[in-house]
């Protein structure tokens, strides 16, 4: 007797696309899911909008899940996307089994609480991103989005405790631009974390694939 596939999404970073994911789809296939890669807005085949709000990619992410009858799912996310998952699953947390959150963007949860980047001169790589891929995606919605991870997100970090989906945290290590200590606060907040730090910068999936395959399909059986 066959065993039925689970369904996984899997939510790209800003500036990216649902292609990302192609070097890793047949793993995560033949770890037994049916993978689904939205298109996040703001993005070229997704709807451009006069305003991007970190809540309404969740939305969005609820709705599609919705329209496709997925009544619960492992969520895989990439930077913004990691971050629109763990909305996802404090939103309605009955209807995630897993997560995976690659390089997370943590926002301060105060005040003065430091922004989700470590480096200095990352503001200005993402102008430079955004003017050149302007074609690909809506340079307004990176600049929302980057301008919306470095406020206080008090309610995020307080739903957090409440997500009881066995969550692995995978960190790029020193290559990465994002503050790599962040990620500790977040596996004290959440009561089912674990971080897997693969050494090879932002774009873990991209540069390093077996080795996110080994992480993701280890995490996901519950290992």
């Amino acid at each position: 007797m066959t065993e039925e596939l689970k369904d996984l999404v899997c939510l790209h970073a800003a500036g990216s696309a649902p292609a990302t994911w192609d070097g890793v789809r047949a793993g995560l296939e033949e770890a037994g899911y049916r993978v689904h890669c939205p298109t996040l807005a703001g993005h070229r085949g997704a709807a451009r909008r006069t305003a991007y709000r970190l809540d309404d990619f969740r939305d969005d992410v609820v709705r599609e899940l919705d329209e496709l009858g997925l009544e619960r799912v492992t969520l895989v996310g990439h930077s913004l996307g990691a971050f629109v998952a763990s909305l996802v699953a404090v939103q309605v947390p009955e209807r995630v089994e897993r997560l995976v959150l690659e390089e997370l963007p943590v926002p301060p949860r105060y005040a003065g609480g430091g922004p989700p980047s470590g480096k200095v001169g990352t503001g200005a790589a993402l102008r430079v991103m955004g003017f050149l891929g302007r074609k690909k995606f809506d340079p307004r919605m990176l600049r929302e989005v980057v301008a919306e991870l470095r406020k206080p997100q008090p309610a995020w970090w307080d739903g957090l405790i409440a997500v009881p989906a066995p969550t692995l945290l995978l960190a790029g290590g020193p290559k990465s631009h994002l503050d790599q200590s962040r990620f500790e606060l977040i596996a004290k907040q959440m009561p089912s974390a674990t971080i897997v730090t693969v050494d090879a910068g932002h774009r873990i999936h991209r540069r390093a694939p077996q080795r996110w395959l080994a992480a993701v399909t280890s995490h996901l059986r519950g290992a």
